[in-house]
């Protein structure tokens, strides 16, 4: 087979091997969202075969992708826990059994939140710009003019060692809002940097865990960790006694 047989043959192969549409929108902006290049790979992974094989395995993913299976197993974890992934369980009738399905409806709602946030901010500009008459207007309207805000931004862009995304400042301001304080927006961020997880969704999740105990300051919040490691420890003396107190008499005959 001569040179452009060969080209047209591969032409053909892989115009017709198929196509994955991926949405412009989530390629700009998946970083923004806190996801690793290779956790979008995955997804676009998950995505391939979705019309065929709606839960491939864990060592099917880490074939395709090349890498070890516990990588995978970390990013699937990570996607999960920040909700951008979910399984799910369907009942199949013509084979009377259930099966399990990967559902991306998190990430979706979260390229959904962050499109909204964007067009609104580049709402207000525009109108700043028609009533100011001048281009300045725009920087103007991204300023963040609340002290506190202005604050924790720039905390927040030190520790994370990058600007913020208008998103993420939007977080902040809806933190702000809520009465949360600095003192605990900040511990917040301490805690999910000190877990590996920079994502706000995440930080997010501890401040509202501790509006839902009722804890709001950073005294109340040592004082309940306190309290959980105290009776951890305490569950496992009892573990441990209730363990030792068996050994004992394992061989003891009547």
């Amino acid at each position: 087979m001569n040179k452009v047989n060969v080209y047209g043959s591969f032409t053909q192969a892989l115009l017709f091997s198929g196509a994955l549409p991926v949405p412009k929108y989530l390629l700009e902006n998946y970083i923004e969202l806190g996801i690793s290049s290779q956790e979008f790979i995955l997804i676009l992974h998950i995505l391939s075969d979705a019309d065929k094989n709606v839960y491939p395995t864990v060592k099917e993913l880490a074939k395709r992708m090349g890498i070890p299976e516990k990588e995978i197993e970390n990013s699937l974890a990570r996607l999960l826990e920040c909700e951008f992934l979910a399984i799910e369980k369907h009942w199949d009738s013509l084979n009377n059994r259930w099966f399990s399905a990967y559902n991306l409806i998190g990430l979706i709602n979260e390229l959904a939140e962050h499109w909204a946030i964007e067009s609104f901010k580049r709402f207000e500009i525009e109108l700043v710009q028609k009533k100011n008459g001048d281009k300045e207007a725009e920087k103007d309207a991204l300023s963040p003019s609340h002290p506190q805000l202005s604050s924790l931004i720039k905390t927040y862009e030190k520790e994370l060692g990058r600007p913020l995304t208008g998103m993420e400042c939007e977080f902040i301001g809806r933190w702000l809002t809520a009465d949360f304080s600095q003192e605990l927006i900040v511990e917040a961020l301490r805690r999910g940097v000190g877990a590996g997880i920079r994502n706000f969704r995440y930080l997010d999740s501890i401040l509202r865990e501790w509006e839902k105990k009722n804890l709001r300051t950073l005294t109340e919040i040592e004082a309940e960790d306190a309290f959980f490691q105290e009776r951890h420890e305490k569950k496992t003396r009892s573990a441990s006694k209730k363990k030792t107190v068996s050994s004992k008499y394992d061989n003891f005959d009547l």
